[in-house]
């Protein structure tokens, strides 16, 4: 979401609000330090509010997405490389494995339905029960692909109803 959208709704809205949004996927904390990264103080005198105090062009910057002053998660920090590291028995194994995830991850690139980039898309919001290991798979694809599971679930029943379809 770009930072100038973000300003307009925390003229109405709180920031605590605005982050548990499903379509800005920050949190509080993390959208704070962004707005604060980016150039914006919170002031807390006469006219409380964000002000830009940053250098350059506040428009330029109201273009940018938050996300580009957002801080990595925990999640990304945590996760450890094997660099420089003596290969072991365990890592060999482990190698092997990460090959295989990555032939996996190549055929369904090869087999699936070409992205389409839509501007605009009215959505709804839906609710209903998966299967859980499923579900796991879907969330691990959606991590390895760098896409959200509402796309990958889009997209996998575009295609089946263009399958019904040809039918």
């Amino acid at each position: 979401m770009k930072i100038g959208k973000i300003l307009e709704l925390i003229k109405t809205d709180t920031p605590a609000n605005i982050a548990k949004r499903a379509d800005v996927h920050l949190s509080e904390k993390s959208l704070r330090k962004a707005l604060n990264k980016a150039g914006y103080e919170y002031r807390n005198s006469d006219e409380k509010g964000w002000y830009f105090v940053g250098e350059g062009d506040e428009e330029t910057v109201q273009e940018q997405l938050i996300y580009d002053f957002a801080t990595e998660g925990k999640a990304k920090a945590n996760v450890s490389t094997n660099v420089n590291k003596e290969p072991n028995d365990t890592n060999q194994r482990s190698n092997v494995g990460i090959k295989r995830d990555k032939e996996q991850v190549e055929q369904a690139n090869e087999q699936s339905a070409p992205t389409i980039e839509r501007t605009n898309v009215i959505r709804k919001r839906s609710s209903f029960d998966m299967d859980v290991e499923l579900m796991k798979e879907l969330k691990i694809q959606a991590i390895i692909h760098d896409r959200t599971v509402y796309e990958l679930v889009e997209s996998a029943v575009r295609h089946y109803l263009a399958e019904l379809k040809g039918k």
